[in-house]
């Protein structure tokens, strides 16, 4: 039987902190020219996609070199240290549950999504030979291993904290 302490442990925001730093670190290096996974001409060709179809402000980032998905990566992330840290008990539940509940059940099924069409062949990555077939494993496996690890913290978050009363504008812990 599973101990319920660490069913309900804090490692799970701690792991989805950390569950999306490959995809940040790999969207960041496609930001900064480098082909990590891809081909040059990949590269150059996801710039040329965004500097003609983005808005002004992911352009803008994109040629200083910042993806706006990794920062939003990164803003997940502190979403998971939001659900176990101390400072995270002061932002009011439902500021923090929604996101986080619904944002790792929506990870999850874009990435049971992806691999059914990927074995049903509606997805074929010899259609994109400019990426190469790993880069899924940073990419999906980060967005599968967030989904899941966000939606436990998220759950050992509401019965840490579901009989806790504000007090003075604080949580009490």
């Amino acid at each position: 039987m599973i101990n319920q302490a660490w069913w309900f442990s804090r490692k799970w925001g701690y792991a989805a902190s950390i569950a999306l730093i490959p995809y940040l670190i790999l969207k960041t290096l496609w930001a900064n020219g480098f082909a990590v996974l891809a081909t040059g001409q990949g590269i150059e060709q996801l710039h040329a996609s965004i500097r003609s179809n983005a808005d002004p402000f992911s352009k803008t980032l994109y040629a200083i070199g910042i993806d706006p998905t990794a920062i939003l990566a990164l803003i997940a992330s502190l979403l998971a240290l939001a659900l176990v840290q101390r400072w995270g008990q002061k932002i009011p539940r439902w500021i923090l549950l929604p996101p986080a509940g619904l944002g790792g059940l929506l990870f999850i099924t874009v990435c049971f999504v992806t691999l059914n069409k990927l074995f049903t062949g509606d997805i074929r990555m010899s259609d994109s030979p400019e990426f190469h077939p790993w880069v899924l494993v940073p990419v999906y496996g980060g967005f599968f291993a967030w989904g899941v690890t966000i939606s436990m913290a998220a759950l050992c978050y509401f019965v840490r904290t579901r009989n806790k009363v504000p007090s003075s504008g604080n949580i009490a812990r």
